[in-house]
């Protein structure tokens, strides 16, 4: 942060793309604006929340996150079918067969299969999600809620929001250090 005034706060940031790096700053309006002194920590505080508040849209409109959230919402869906009622209609359907046949051999060893990888992925997303609380909680300090968000999201999609916690992380732990070192 470079400044603050009863009407803004500027913030100065280094935005890289490949080598080439550029200083930046931006003004952030208060709004409302402020009516003291004793009123910039807490709003500083609410935004700084805010701005790590993860966004459920990003299960559709981030490619990878769509893509993870899509394979996870059709093996629980043939999870909950079951391996049998799953097998039976893949053999109902002529071009689902072929498909199936040819890449897993049966249909009934690709119901298996379907079943392994939903109970799998349940477990890896969920201790990947257990991490990624602990360092909303631990690491970032961030409130229950959000905390909760990321850890929904960990659990939809996996690594991807794993990723970009770990990403803050590592925003935090440069800036602390870079405090230290003044």
């Amino acid at each position: 942060m470079t400044s603050v005034s009863m009407k803004e706060y500027s913030i100065s940031y280094v935005l890289c793309d490949g080598d080439a790096c550029a200083m930046k700053e931006v003004a952030v309006p208060f709004n409302p604006p402020l009516n003291s002194s004793a009123e910039v920590r807490p709003r500083l505080v609410q935004d700084h929340h805010r701005a790590l508040t993860p966004k459920f849209s990003w299960l559709i409109t981030d490619p990878l996150m769509r893509m993870l959230f899509g394979t996870c919402i059709l093996i629980g869906v043939g999870t909950a079918l079951g391996q049998e009622e799953l097998a039976k209609r893949v053999d109902g359907t002529p071009w689902a067969t072929a498909v199936v046949t040819a890449v897993f051999g049966t249909s009934a060893r690709f119901a298996h299969l379907v079943v392994g990888s939903w109970y799998f992925s349940l477990v890896a997303h969920t201790m990947e999600a257990c991490y990624t609380a602990y360092l909303c909680k631990r690491m970032l300090k961030m409130k229950t809620g959000t905390t909760v968000k990321w850890f929904v999201l960990n659990v939809c999609t996996g690594f991807p929001i794993m990723n970009k916690v770990r990403e803050l992380v590592a925003v935090d732990r440069a800036a602390r250090s870079k405090k230290k070192g003044r």
